[in-house]
């Protein structure tokens, strides 16, 4: 369910609640060819154990996700646990199709200490599919400033030059496509992931 909140420069702050149906590591930095695989992972698991809901907030700065959890040694109450992505940390977004259309994925460069990799899908499923329609929209005006996609493309070309990544060429819309149909795993690309996003954060 999407709330509507005060405006900003070209993303209206606003908040949705949604089930997190999980986070798994990505092998690429944007493409649905790297988030097919993990979603019909996140599906399945869905199936066997209720997702989370969270409280996605999306504004000109970011997404920010907060989720209320039980305090520890406290019976009955709960904290509220909150995690900011700034708005070039977001490389990709789909809306998949039937029956899941109301399922919203995202690519995110959040580094994983435990798994040593800085590049996740994250999956959220809404209240409808206007609601996921909306969401994915807000999230492509962020993913779609020039100053992001000339930073993904960097990123993209180091990878593809020490070939860890396909390489791809740009669309008429900007975007990239793949033109390699070679794949690479993921344990060889973790070193280099890390190294570009200290990079990529070093430039903001």
């Amino acid at each position: 369910m999407a709330f509507r909140g005060g405006k900003r420069k070209d993303v209206k702050k606003q908040s949705y609640y949604l089930w997190f149906l999980g986070a798994k590591e990505s092998k690429g930095l944007r493409g649905e060819e790297y988030i097919r695989p993990v979603l019909r992972h996140l599906v399945d698991k869905e199936r066997e154990l209720e997702p989370m809901k969270v409280t996605l907030q999306v504004s000109t700065k970011g997404i920010k996700i907060i989720q209320n959890v039980p305090r520890k040694n406290n019976k009955g109450k709960t904290e509220q646990i909150k995690h900011f992505i700034p708005h070039h940390a977001i490389t990709c977004v789909m809306q998949e199709s039937k029956p899941n259309d109301d399922v919203v994925c995202c690519i995110l460069l959040i580094y994983n200490p435990l798994t040593k990799c800085p590049v996740h899908v994250h999956a959220y499923r809404c209240d409808s599919v206007e609601t996921a329609s909306t969401l994915r929209s807000q999230l492509q005006i962020l993913i779609d400033r020039p100053e992001n996609q000339k930073k993904f493309r960097e990123i993209e070309n180091r990878l593809a030059a020490k070939g860890l990544l396909p390489s791809r060429c740009l669309n008429s819309d900007g975007r990239s496509t793949r033109t390699d149909g070679s794949d690479r795993t993921e344990d060889s690309s973790g070193g280099t992931y890390t190294l570009l996003f200290t990079k990529l954060n070093r430039l903001n």
